[in-house]
C-alpha cells in the first residue's frame, strides 16, 4: 500500500511557489531517493547518512518505526526479507542502521532488482537466479526467505501456495509450517502494540495475523487472549477504515 504525496500550491507576489507542506514533502522525497541510491550502490556509509537524514525529517514517526520493528521480529535469524513499498523498507533501514536492530536481516525492495548493478551484487551475495517470483521460491530452498505483507499483490499471489504468515511477513517454504502456533507463542507476546491503532495505512496488515491468532486462541481454549486479540483487531480495523468484525476462519 502506498501513500500519495499531495502537492499544495500557493500564489506569492513573485509568482507561484510551494507551500511549507509541499516543500517538506519534496525534501523527504529527495532524502528517500538518496537512501534508495545508497542501497542500490551497496554503500553502507551512504545508507547510514541518508537514514540519519530521513530520521531527522520526522517523516517516519513512532507508529511507522513500531511497524518496522514488528516486521523485523517476523523474520528469523539471517533471513532475507523482500519488501514492496517505502513504508516497509525505509523505517526498517532506519532501525537497522541507526539502532543496530536486526542487522542480520537482508532487506531487498523488489523494485531494486530491476537495477542491473544492484541485482548483480544481490546474485553474488545470496545466489538468487533471476528477478522472477520463481527465483525467490528457489532461493527459499537454500535460505530463510520472507515476503512482506506490504509487498505487491502480484508477487504474493504468485508465491501464495508456499507462503506462511509469521506476523507482518510471510515465510516462503515448500514444507508446511506450524506458523500460527509460532506467531502466538513468539511473535505476538513481544510485538509492540502502542501504535497499532494509530491509523497508519500499513497497520491494516496486522489484521491478517490477528485474525489467525484469534482463531488459534479460541481453538486452544484461551478465551481471555481471544477477547484481547479480538478487541485489538476491532480497534485497528476501525482506525484504517476496515470492517471491525473478525472474519470467519475455517
Amino acid at each position: 500500500m502506498h501513500l500519495m504525496n499531495k502537492w499544495i500550491f500557493v500564489f506569492c507576489l513573485t509568482g507561484m511557489c510551494l507551500s511549507g507542506a509541499a516543500q517538506q514533502a519534496t525534501s523527504v522525497e529527495v532524502i528517500e531517493r538518496k537512501l534508495a541510491w545508497a542501497c542500490l550502490s551497496s554503500n553502507a556509509q551512504a545508507i547510514q547518512d541518508a537514514a540519519i537524514e530521513l530520521a531527522k525529517s520526522s517523516a517516519y514517526g513512532a507508529d511507522k518505526l513500531e511497524y518496522a520493528s514488528n516486521l523485523l521480529s517476523s523474520v528469523e535469524a539471517n533471513g532475507i526479507l523482500f519488501t514492496g513499498s517505502k513504508g516497509d523498507t525505509y523505517p526498517v533501514l532506519i532501525l537497522q542502521y541507526l539502532k543496530s536492530m536486526r542487522t542480520d536481516v537482508r532487506i531487498v525492495h523488489v523494485d531494486w532488482m530491476s537495477d542491473a548493478a544492484y541485482f548483480q551484487s544481490l546474485q553474488a551475495a545470496v545466489g538468487i537466479e533471476n528477478k522472477e517470483a520463481s527465483a525467490i521460491r528457489s532461493l527459499s530452498r537454500k535460505k530463510p526467505v520472507y515476503v512482506s505483507l506490504a509487498a505487491k499483490t502480484e508477487l504474493i499471489s504468485q508465491l501464495e501456495s508456499e507462503l506462511y504468515c509469521t506476523g507482518l511477513a510471510f515465510k516462503c517454504s515448500a514444507a508446511p509450517l506450524s506458523n500460527v502456533k509460532m506467531m502466538y507463542n513468539e511473535w505476538w507476546p513481544k510485538c509492540g502494540k502502542k501504535f497499532m491503532n494509530s491509523g497508519y495505512t500499513l497497520n491494516a496488515n496486522y489484521l491478517v495475523p490477528l485474525a489467525m491468532l484469534a482463531a488459534y486462541a479460541k481453538e486452544t481454549g484461551n478465551s481471555n487472549e481471544y477477547s484481547v486479540i479480538k478487541q485489538q483487531y476491532a480497534e485497528i480495523a476501525k482506525s484504517v477504515g476496515e470492517k471491525e468484525q473478525l472474519p470467519a476462519i475455517k
